[in-house]
């Protein structure tokens, strides 16, 4: 199990970013797989130590990991990660849109893909990582981060997309698109493309895998009895059509790929 710690961003930083985390473990066994299902997420993440090694889940191949990855919001399960030996990691998780709008580019760049850090954002991210492997105290290494942001952040208003995309993130993709569309102020279609642009998935894509991501949620926590009471704790229809969304973002069912998640479930405290 790793050990854990996460820190919430200063308030100016708040609406890029969701949270900093740090994880750590000394692997004794040689290999631990983890499959990487969709997911919604945009972060960037710093191996100090031993970096995973990446497995695609269509041909088999193997790779690792670059020292900082950039990865985006994962619309089916491409790979998966092999854990092994020393890991010391350090990830920032970007808000949905946070990322767009302190680099600025655009997230679709990021959809689907995991890339090396520095080909996207600059030599500047090996700077920060090589920062943060001097010191192993969290909150240094919060302070290293939020110091190379700081410069990013304009102090502009919040955009109404990324004002959508926290709605949609809190109600966990239960709210339909044509009424977030009307309540920023602008036509569905022009939405769609700007939420598209700004978070890197169309938003009804996004609200299937946030809902995705609340069913797993509710049986990793013991909320719901059974998988017919989380699909409709979850907004599902109905079981069936949960089974066939975990299917489609997952490439497993519902108890097959909660199995395969359970051995490395992570712990730790906020």
């Amino acid at each position: 199990m790793f050990t854990v710690q996460r820190h919430r961003p200063s308030p100016w930083l708040a609406p890029f970013v969701r949270a900093f985390e740090a994880r750590s473990q000394r692997l004794d066994v040689l290999i631990v797989p983890r499959p990487l299902p969709a997911r919604p997420e945009h972060f960037l993440e710093f191996y100090l130590a031993d970096r995973y090694r990446v497995r695609e889940a269509a041909t088999g191949a193997v790779d690792t990991a670059p020292p900082a990855v950039l990865v985006g919001p994962q619309t089916y399960r491409r790979v998966d990660v092999l854990l092994t030996g020393q890991l010391d990691l350090f990830t920032i998780q970007f808000t949905p849109t946070g990322f767009s709008a302190l680099f600025g580019h655009p997230t679709t760049v990021l959809t689907d893909q995991a890339h090396d850090a520095r080909s996207v954002l600059g030599e500047r991210v090996g700077e920060v990582s090589e920062r943060l492997a001097t010191t192993p105290d969290m909150t240094h290494r919060v302070a290293i981060a939020e110091a190379w942001l700081r410069r990013l952040v304009s102090g502009a208003p919040e955009d109404p997309i990324a004002w959508a995309a926290r709605q949609m993130t809190r109600l966990t993709g239960g709210v339909r698109v044509a009424e977030l569309a009307a309540l920023t102020d602008l036509s569905e279609r022009q939405f769609e493309r700007r939420f598209t642009a700004a978070v890197g998935v169309a938003p009804k894509r996004y609200a299937r895998i946030l809902r995705f991501r609340e069913a797993l949620r509710l049986h990793e926590m013991g909320d719901a009895t059974g998988w017919a009471a989380i699909a409709h704790a979850a907004g599902y229809v109905d079981q069936a059509h949960m089974i066939h969304e975990f299917r489609a973002l997952s490439g497993e069912t519902p108890e097959r790929l909660a199995r395969s998640l359970a051995p490395a479930r992570e712990s730790g405290s906020s």
